[in-house]
């Protein structure tokens, strides 16, 4: 307790001490208005200069802004006690010339702050005596936001982007052939800016079109002449953002075009100013992509997030694969052209592996003698003429046009499918494909088990599939005792993997022999007192999941690609019966309804209309009203069930043949429901608990307000644990 005490007071000082700091200027004297140096630094990214900054092949961007000379900082926020910094200009250093600082003088309280970034030739006018918000939003071209609480620190990053500006940009671009090179006579070149996923030409902010014809520098050898032409939308007000800068080149009277083109980045006031050079394109094929993957359900996006994807939730029995590719040294392709094909079950993926030549029988020609994905044996074939985007049932994201890098599509579970990727345009497909390959390396759930010495291998088969496990009423135990097992346990368990060289370890659910409970990564499943002892595969035939040879049951390894479902049966002494859900049909002989009987035979007849007469139906009179007639509609158990599904040859010939003649003397459905309808309306609906075997559930009808010379359908349904069964039947019922 004494220690406890000196810790509270050592807590407090502390508190103190840090509150007191913060109320002290650098002189350490208490000031009137309680402010702080604050340190703000701001990272150097893509979009701001301190040095130098790279960028990507096959991107067009204009140079980075100099935070030294070419931006002036605008800081401004508000404070959880309420007070608000206006804009007000402040002033970056670059000691180390990677990143910047401010340093300011702040209140000290817990602020929530931005930073802006205008171009110094561009400045924000006050329209009032103070600078606002909005008027310096309209002239930004880097923006970055930050939170600090004054009391327990005074530094502070920003990470400049120009995320939701809206300041507009333009692009001044010469261009021209490589040397030596000319464009055959006759063809025009015109260049576009196009949507970078959708392939659509954009116009202006200013609804003007941005597609120019390029300028003739001399009719010698054609267009384009070293002495070059120039594309120029300075100006014309291009929202800021990423698109394809594309040159088409187009003969009159033919229906082709060849193209070069990159990736364009529109940054807020910014003009793009590069030199281009051409190579003659025309009739030649576009290089081929490289590096071709896929990754399963879960990946970085773009934005370094990881997304992750609801298993099945938009297409049951689908996946999503998430393809990716390098194109950086394909500049002439107008798209990509995807092939998937299906994989048979005989196919060898170990001896398959890094081989092409494999893949060739699979996609039904050689690349040599016919590239065209058009004509090969593909399971889905994606380009530009048969978009993926249009298909919805397999697209999900991404693209496949020119300069695109991936594209994600919906895939079936339990297959297993190879992909390559070709680059393509008027003059045909890339001379080779880009084929599959699945890195091992990952260490994303997508795949699994590979060992140390393993890693690097690439497989090129393609394959999710999914495990489930029914757990037929019990319930799934993971630490706790039994009983006390957390919400919801007793629901079946599904598992996604992927097939590697390493099979997929089937649960052995199975308690703790120490302990007596499960684990997280192995939790046991039992049903009441009786403990799992075995999967079964077919409900069917009773088949067991194979489970080696020892004494105590293991489920084996699964080495398959395919969906599995296995089904959990329990038992206290080592066996059990396992009913599949035709044992638990409502049997006609059952139904005792409207005045008819069931017999071993008889009962009401569900193929056909049962006519019945108000006046045959013995049944006692309403005490409270002589004119109001009474039935009952009773399912009666036996004290055993004859099981339709029972196969007597079967189970002469097979000595483990487990589905019984009949259902067991205690057996009883849980509940019981029994429906009147016509024409849409529902005269009578109610749900009973299940009656022991040998008893009966009783529905009392009253006949007086189900009126004469109609045709009604009745329906008894019945559930036991997850299994329901229904037994409908017509009455016509006359005076």
């Amino acid at each position: 307790m004494k220690n406890l005490k000196k810790c509270i007071i050592m807590l407090i000082a502390l508190f103190v001490v840090m509150v007191t700091a913060c109320k002290q200027s650098a002189s350490a004297t208490f000031t009137g208005s309680d402010k702080q140096p604050l340190n703000i630094t701001i990272a150097q990214n893509e979009m701001i200069k301190f040095v130098k900054t790279e960028r990507s092949a096959r991107t067009i961007v204009a140079t980075p802004f100099s935070a030294k000379t070419d931006l002036t900082f605008y800081l401004w926020g508000k404070a959880q006690s309420g007070q608000t910094l206006a804009p007000k200009t402040v002033n970056v250093t670059s000691e180390d010339g990677i990143v910047g600082k401010v340093i300011l003088d702040i209140d000290c309280y817990n602020w929530s702050l931005t930073l802006a970034a205008c171009d110094s030739n561009d400045l924000p006018t006050a329209a009032g005596e103070a600078l606002t918000e909005s008027e310096v939003l309209a002239k930004a071209v880097l923006i970055g936001y930050g939170n600090v609480d004054m009391m327990f620190t005074n530094q502070i990053k920003f990470t400049l982007t120009p995320k939701g500006l809206s300041k507009t940009g333009g692009v001044n671009l010469t261009l021209k052939l490589e040397e030596g090179t000319t464009i055959p006579e006759g063809y025009v070149a015109t260049a576009y800016i196009y949507d970078i996923t959708t392939g659509d030409e954009i116009e202006s902010a200013a609804s003007e079109s941005l597609s120019q014809v390029l300028s003739t520098a001399t009719t010698e050898g054609g267009l384009l002449h070293s002495a070059g032409a120039s594309y120029t939308a300075n100006g014309k007000q291009i929202n800021p953002g990423t698109y394809r800068f594309q040159i088409e080149f187009v003969k009159a009277n033919e229906n082709r075009k060849y193209v070069w083109n990159d990736t364009i980045i529109i940054l807020p006031g910014k003009t793009v100013q590069e030199t281009i050079t051409i190579p003659n394109l025309v009739g030649t094929v576009p290089a081929a992509p490289e590096h071709f993957k896929v990754q399963f359900n879960q990946y970085i996006n773009d934005l370094g997030n990881l997304v992750t994807e609801a298993e099945e939730a938009t297409y049951p029995g689908y996946y999503v694969a998430h393809f990716t590719w390098d194109g950086s040294s394909v500049t002439t392709e107008m798209n990509f052209a995807m092939q998937i094909a299906e994989v048979a079950d005989s196919f060898n993926v170990t001896a398959a592996v890094n081989d092409a030549t494999k893949f060739e029988a699979i996609f039904g020609t050689t690349e040599a003698a016919d590239p065209d994905p058009d004509t090969a044996n593909a399971k889905y074939v994606f380009n530009y003429l048969k978009d993926i985007r249009a298909n919805t049932r397999f697209y999900k994201g991404g693209s496949l046009f020119a300069n695109s890098e991936y594209v994600d599509v919906y895939l079936e579970l339990g297959k297993r499918y190879v992909a390559r990727l070709y680059s393509e345009n008027n003059a045909g497909y890339s001379p080779t494909a880009a084929y599959l390959e699945i890195d091992t390396t990952t260490t994303q759930d997508w795949i699994h088990g590979l060992s140390t010495a393993e890693e690097g291998n690439v497989l090129n088969t393609i394959n999710r599939f999914r495990v489930k496990y029914v757990t037929q009423g019990g319930k799934w135990n993971e630490g706790a005792e039994k009983g006390a097992e957390p919400a919801g346990s007793t629901k079946d368990r599904i598992v996604y993997w992927s097939q590697s060289d390493h099979s997929y370890a089937v649960l052995n659910p199975v308690q703790d022999s120490t302990t007596h409970l499960g684990s997280e990564s192995n939790p046991y499943l039992y049903n009441g007192p009786a403990d799992w002892i075995y999967w079964i595969k077919e409900l069917t035939t009773g088949t067991k999941y194979p489970g080696g040879s020892t004494t105590t049951y293991t489920p084996e390894a699964y080495i398959n690609f395919k969906n599995l479902t296995l089904y959990a049966a329990y038992s206290r002494e080592g066996d059990v019966e396992i009913y599949d859900d035709i044992t638990y049909d409502i049997l006609q002989a059952w139904v005792n309804a409207f005045g008819i009987t069931g017999s071993a035979t008889g009962g009401v007849n569900k193929a056909a209309t049962n006519t019945v007469s108000k006046a045959t139906i013995t049944a006692p009179e309403n005490p409270g009203d002589p004119a109001l007639t009474t039935t009952t509609v009773s399912v009666t158990l036996p004290a055993t069930k004859a099981n339709p599904a029972y196969d007597s040859e079967a189970a002469a010939a097979d000595p483990d043949y487990s589905i019984p003649a009949t259902l067991p003397f205690n057996w009883k459905y849980d509940k019981v429901a029994f429906s009147i309808t016509y024409a849409g309306r529902t005269y009578f609906d109610e749900e009973q608990v299940g009656a022991a075997a040998g008893s009966a559930n009783t529905f009392t009808i009253a006949l007086g307000n189900l009126p004469t010379g109609y045709v009604y359908n009745c329906l008894i349904t019945a559930q036991y644990q997850m299994t329901t069964v229904s037994y409908p039947f017509t009455i016509y019922l006359t005076d």
